[in-house]
Order: C-alpha cells, then sequence, then structure tokens
C-alpha cells in the first residue's frame, strides 16, 4: 500500500469525520434552539469582555512559548514578532493540521538559526507541561472543593489524576529508555547497523542520538527550578483568563458551572490543540464540549453552543490580532509552505 495512498485516505477520513459531526450539531441544534437563540443575544460588553480576555490570554500563552523556545533554544526572539508568527501559526493550523507547526520550524530555522532537532525537542516539551499542568491542577480543583463530576462512569478527578501520573512519569521513563537504547547503538552494534542491507536501519543509530538529544533537553528543562516556577505562574494567568471566557460563555446560554467544572473545560480546551483529528478539530471539539456539559448537568445543546461560539470568538480574536501585528505575514506563510518545506528531518540538523 503506497504512502500516497494512506495520505489520501487519512485527509479522507479526517474530512468526512469533520462533515458528519457538523451534521450531527446542525441536528442537534434544531431539535433544541434554546441555547442557540440565547447566545445570538450575548450582550455587546460580554462579547468586548471575552475578546479582550482571549487577547490577554493569547499574549501569555505567547510568552510562555517564547520563554520555552529560548530556554531550549538558546536564541532570543522579540515579542511582538514572536506573537505575529503565533498569529499565522494558529491560522494556518485551522486550515491543516500541523502546517502552522511546520511553517514555525521553518521560520525559526530560517531566521534564528533553530536546529529542527531544537525545536522538536521545545514543542514536545511544550506539550507535555502544558498538558500535565492542566491535568493536575483540574484534578487538584476538583478534589479541593469536593466536585463529584462523572464522566462516562469515571470520576472526573481521578482521570486526571492518572492522566497527569502517567504524564509526570513519561519524560523519566522516555528519558531512560533512550539514554539506554543511545548506549547500545554505539560501537560495534551501530558497525553492524551501517553494514546493513536495510536501507532505514543505517539511520537507526542517527534517529536515537537525536531522541536522547530530545530526551536530555527536556530533563534540563525540568530541572530548572527558576523557569519552571515562571512557566507555572503564566500558565495559571492563562488559566483565569480562559475561566473567565467560560464563565462569561455560559452566562450567555443561561448556564453556570463551578470554578472545578471550568477547569476540566480548560484542560479539554487545551487537548484539543495539542491532538488533532479533524482540521482544527472542527466538529470534534464542539461535540466533546457537548458531551462534557451532558455529563455535567449543563446540557447537551449548550455545551455545542458554548464550544461554536468560542471557535467564532477565536478567529475574530485572531483577525484581531493579525491586523495589529500580522499584516502580511499570512500570505507570506502560506507560500512558504508550499515552496519551503523542511528539507531536514528530525534526525538532521
Amino acid at each position: 500500500m503506497s504512502r500516497h495512498f494512506i495520505t489520501h485516505a487519512q485527509r479522507l477520513f479526517k474530512i468526512s469525520l469533520a462533515v458528519i459531526t457538523i451534521v450531527y450539531i446542525i441536528q442537534a441544534l434544531a431539535r433544541d434552539r434554546t441555547a442557540l437563540i440565547a447566545a445570538l443575544a450575548l450582550s455587546p460588553s460580554s462579547l468586548a469582555g471575552i475578546v479582550g480576555l482571549l487577547v490577554l490570554y493569547f499574549i501569555l500563552y505567547s510568552y510562555r512559548f517564547l520563554l520555552l523556545i529560548a530556554k531550549h533554544c538558546g536564541c532570543s526572539i522579540p515579542l511582538i514578532p514572536w506573537i505575529r508568527m503565533l498569529v499565522v501559526v494558529r491560522f494556518m493550523n485551522n486550515l491543516v493540521p500541523q502546517m502552522g507547526s511546520v511553517y514555525r520550524g521553518v521560520t525559526l530555522k530560517r531566521d534564528f538559526s533553530v536546529s529542527y532537532t531544537d525545536y522538536v525537542s521545545a514543542n514536545i516539551f511544550f506539550i507535555w507541561i502544558d498538558t500535565f499542568l492542566n491535568f493536575s491542577l483540574a484534578a487538584f480543583l476538583l478534589w479541593f472543593f469536593h466536585t463529584d463530576l462523572i464522566l462516562f462512569g469515571v470520576p472526573a478527578s481521578a482521570g486526571l489524576a492518572t492522566g497527569a501520573v502517567g504524564l509526570l512519569l513519561t519524560p523519566l521513563v522516555s528519558h531512560l529508555i533512550v539514554q539506554r537504547m543511545a548506549d547500545r547503538s554505539s560501537g560495534e552494534e551501530e558497525q553492524a547497523v551501517l553494514k546493513s542491507n536495510v536501507k532505514a536501519a543505517r539511520y537507526l543509530p542517527t534517529l536515537i542520538k537525536k531522541c536522547a538529544e530530545v530526551s536530555t533537553n527536556l530533563m534540563l528543562g525540568l530541572r530548572d527550578l527558576p523557569y519552571m516556577v515562571m512557566t507555572v505562574l503564566i500558565a495559571l494567568g492563562s488559566f483565569l483568563c480562559m475561566v473567565g471566557v467560560f464563565n462569561l460563555l455560559l452566562a450567555g446560554v443561561d448556564a453556570r458551572a463551578s470554578f472545578s467544572t471550568l477547569a476540566v473545560f480548560y484542560a479539554l480546551y487545551r487537548l484539543t490543540f495539542h491532538v488533532s483529528i479533524t482540521p482544527g478539530n472542527i466538529g470534534i471539539r464542539e461535540v466533546a464540549y457537548g458531551l462534557l456539559c451532558a455529563e455535567a448537568q449543563i446540557g447537551m445543546s449548550k455545551g455545542l453552543v458554548v464550544a461554536a461560539e468560542l471557535r467564532v470568538l477565536s478567529i475574530v480574536t485572531l483577525l484581531l490580532l493579525g491586523i495589529i501585528f500580522a499584516g502580511g505575514d499570512l500570505k507570506k506563510g502560506l507560500r512558504l509552505i508550499r515552496r519551503e518545506e523542511p528539507k531536514e528531518r528530525v534526525i538532521e540538523r
């Protein structure tokens, strides 16, 4: 089975899934229009508050990612150009999954001489620490406020705590495994692999070496206490911004949720950026919030509407930030992706 066929099959599956979920959402809202009608009557002050919080959230998110890039890649990037690039990245990821991430890697390599290995290690660290902090915070708040949120028969606090523990152990175990593989791939074993007739096997020692570099960078980041404290504080600021956004959106559909439940909303929101199923996770995120709200006794239709509103207002915010920061960079970025796919892979510098 050719790679070309598999790529087209995956693309067709993602598009089909997006269409199916969108049709489901339309049918669900057609049956219960109350939440949709309430959302359309959202006050101008609430809209302004939501957009303002989204702008602040995006700036905090950008600054946290900038600190991480500076830490792992050893380069200094001004904040404004960095925000400009992330606006373009977010637009691209809404069009094609991971296209924005490719653009970011190409731009960092071209403009700031950041190797793809360093970029990949920084990106993995950001996804890991972001997910770990969100799961841990949501689990702690559910436990602290004694919130009995059950998701599909499983206590949400227990599920999130289990996920957080798994995430905590992942870099430690991965580092030990990769370092062990790196040790074994040297010497006589490496020479045997290089002499192998299997073409892919010849790249194995280099791949293991690069994986070892990524795991080492990850561990070094965890050991830097001042950096970790700053990361956690900025992450808390981002969390509070999105809690405010969700609170205003829920109020717009005549619904309320506890502070700890909103923490679960935020954990799900961030997870949909790291795990991409359809382009921009369109349909998937909305259905996920519908199911979450149904389990939280808020209502399926209200969850669908809140997620759809968040998507629309996020795009509006990106357009606003694009006008302020990005200028013509989006068009340049799209041309760059078509012309300059990374010719170096993760195993190359």
